[in-house]
């Protein structure tokens, strides 16, 4: 970021929205922020600005099958452990 805590921005062309209102985001910027098929965006107006939010998916939970009576107080270093390698 800048000095004035703007994010930094870049030009990367034109994008004109077609007869049925679609919009296309130019590949290389698609490619650059790993856009997919199905990528969701909130349409945010700002005065006469519009911005795109990319939704992030939901996170979701994955378990070991441990209880927490199993875990107990490894539950934190055993993931540090699988996370940074015993590090």
């Amino acid at each position: 970021m800048s000095s004035t805590d703007e994010p930094s921005s870049e030009e990367y062309g034109e994008a004109t929205i077609n007869e049925r209102g679609r919009l296309t985001i130019p590949k290389s910027l698609r490619d650059e922020l790993h856009l997919e098929d199905g990528t969701t965006f909130r349409v945010i107006r700002e005065g006469s600005d519009i911005r795109l939010v990319r939704q992030l998916p939901e996170l979701h939970t994955l378990s070991s099958g441990k209880s927490t009576e199993e875990w107990q107080e490894n539950a934190f270093r055993d993931a540090g452990e699988a996370t940074f390698g015993g590090r």
